[in-house]
């Protein structure tokens, strides 16, 4: 099985060089609070167990690869969304600053300056961090390869644009100009040797990329690899023998 060393690099350099031009993003794994300002404190608990993508900053835990975790709960700051109006999701109060619960219950009010704040103090910052990263990179190999690493439920949220029932165990996320068709073809190629299946941009599509380089600079390249949780959680409860097990497997697919 042909790995992503032999389409980036020349052949005769080590698989921890290749290593060096990655970054695993993942925005959705920790469940901290910072500040509770605006919260129905009642919802928290149910909407946090429903949407945090817990494990993943695990089973993305690849030695010799640079990771950008982002420290807080997805349900205080999405930095995968992107700003108000240009999000689909914006008018279910799904932005980045969420107001309402998955189904549709008011999770937080909008406090004059509250929302400014967390945007310029988090969403901001985190998104700094991420460009800052990648131009390190491209400085230094003059190419990066963006892994964004999420997983997803098995039962489609009330909020989700794709609700079809019919999931699979990994869901790969494209970009017509950043991702690679070769790139695609080796992730396919490789999880389903490994006997999971596979879909591309079902139920989720895209990958994150900076702006600043979005349809502009094809050196930088991306893909995003949702992990269906039904593999790795039993009774809403990580199982750590999975964990290590699609670790693995992710590990010897890329590298």
């Amino acid at each position: 099985m042909n790995k992503i060393i032999n389409h980036i690099l020349s052949n005769d350099v080590f698989s921890d060089e290749i290593r060096k031009q990655v970054i695993l993003h993942i925005p959705h794994s920790k469940t901290n609070i910072p500040f509770y300002d605006g919260f129905n404190l009642d919802l928290v608990e149910q909407e946090t167990n429903l949407l945090v993508d817990i494990g993943t900053d695990e089973i993305f835990n690849i030695e010799g690869v640079d990771s950008l975790i982002f420290e807080h709960n997805r349900i205080f700051c999405d930095v995968e969304r992107l700003s108000d109006e240009l999000e689909p999701l914006f008018d279910k109060g799904r932005g980045f600053y969420y107001t309402n619960t998955d189904s549709g219950k008011t999770l937080r009010e909008v406090i004059p300056g509250l929302k400014e704040k967390i945007k310029k103090d988090f969403y901001d910052v985190h998104h700094s961090k991420l460009e800052t990263l990648t131009q390190d990179k491209l400085n230094k190999y003059n190419n990066v390869l963006i892994i964004d690493c999420h997983s997803f439920t098995d039962i489609p949220f009330e909020s989700d644009l794709d609700k079809s029932p019919d999931r699979p165990d990994i869901c790969l996320g494209v970009d017509s100009f950043h991702t690679p068709k070769w790139l695609v073809e080796q992730l396919e190629t490789g999880f389903k040797y490994h006997n999971f299946s596979v879909k591309i941009n079902s139920p989720y599509s895209g990958t994150i990329i900076p702006l600043k380089y979005y349809e502009l600079d094809n050196r930088v390249k991306g893909i995003m690899i949702e992990i269906n949780r039904k593999l790795y959680l039993k009774n809403g409860l990580v199982d750590k023998t999975q964990v290590e097990k699609l670790n693995e497997v992710i590990s010897k697919i890329l590298f």
